[in-house]
């Protein structure tokens, strides 16, 4: 853990990134039937594809933020 809580965050958000795009990988080998029991538990009812989409755009619009915030 870095003593910077912003940069500590976008670490865990980076991991996170990692892992569902593991999530994704291992969804694309399911099942029809398997890939929609995963959709329905799924609190938003969406596929992993779009959780990794959302990690990433989440991770780099703060990236990008945090960045210029830095250069001023």
């Amino acid at each position: 853990m870095t003593m910077d809580p912003m940069e500590d965050f976008l670490y865990h958000l980076k991991k996170y990134m990692e892992y569902t795009t593991e999530m994704r990988s291992s969804y694309e080998h399911l099942t029809t039937e398997q890939k929609e029991k995963v959709i329905q538990a799924s609190p938003a009812g969406k596929d992993p594809e779009v959780l990794s989409k959302h990690a990433y755009a989440w991770h780099d619009k703060l990236f990008t933020q945090n960045e210029m915030d830095k250069k001023r």
